[in-house]
């Protein structure tokens, strides 16, 4: 659980660097609403994100990848801060060895928010699994199947879920590449990936394309409750499907 536990870490971050900042300024000032949204609304998603539950609140949907204009508001003191760090976690990283995506096995492709940047795309893919709930998607306009699994940063799905997503992508790679990608490419992502190539019949366990994974993107990672999650995965649902 410890990179779990350090993803929230950033949103305790925010609201203790808010709140201190809001008890040094003045009461007559109106830099104190910003501060006061920043604070109050990651409290309230650390809270949400130790509890694994309330991504829908963020108001991510299935079918746009985006979320209304509305939620955007509410929510502004989470959101921007996190749109902002992706930003310059993806331009620090690149070059870094942290690429937009990366092509991990034959068509199968593996990154964060910014895959559609990635050198060597395809033109479109034929399925993209979006696996991040605070980021609108930026690869809708380049893919024939889109699918979305709204999860915190850090944090796994269930195994039905990670069952329920790599039998969309194992579909959708017969017809063409697939893109499986969360904000950076390191953890969700590389999760649900694992079960991918091993459902696909490319690996014949989650380790082994786990390993195959981090030869393509050393930057991977998988944290205690991403692995106990697969392992539980290749528990409840141990036929696989072989790739077309």
């Amino acid at each position: 659980m410890g990179a779990v536990h350090g993803v929230v870490l950033k949103y305790v971050g925010l609201t203790a660097v808010a709140s201190a900042a809001l008890a040094l300024t003045p009461n007559t000032s109106y830099a104190r609403y910003p501060l006061v949204v920043v604070a109050v609304t990651n409290l309230i998603i650390s809270a949400l994100f130790i509890a694994d539950r309330g991504t829908f609140l963020l108001g991510k949907d299935h079918r746009t990848g985006r979320s209304p204009l509305p939620y955007y508001a509410v929510w502004a003191g989470f959101v921007v801060p996190t749109w902002l760090y992706t930003k310059i976690h993806t331009v620090l990283g690149t070059g870094h060895g942290i690429p937009e995506a990366t092509e991990v096995a034959g068509g199968w492709w593996l990154g964060g928010r910014y895959a559609d940047k990635a050198p060597g795309r395809p033109d479109r893919w034929a399925g993209c699994l979006d696996l991040t709930c605070e980021l609108p998607e930026r690869c809708m306009e380049m893919t024939d199947a889109y699918k979305l699994v709204r999860l915190w940063d850090g944090a796994p799905p269930s195994p039905a879920l990670v069952e329920e997503a790599a039998r969309f992508c194992v579909a959708e790679r017969a017809k063409g590449p697939v893109l499986v990608h969360c904000a950076h490419g390191r953890g969700r992502s590389t999760t649900v990936m694992c079960a991918c190539l091993a459902k696909a019949g490319l690996f014949p366990d989650w380790q082994t394309a786990f390993a195959a994974c981090q030869l393509k993107r050393p930057c991977v990672r998988l944290n205690a409750k991403m692995r106990r999650v697969l392992e539980a995965w290749e528990r409840e649902y141990p036929t696989r499907s072989k790739s077309p």
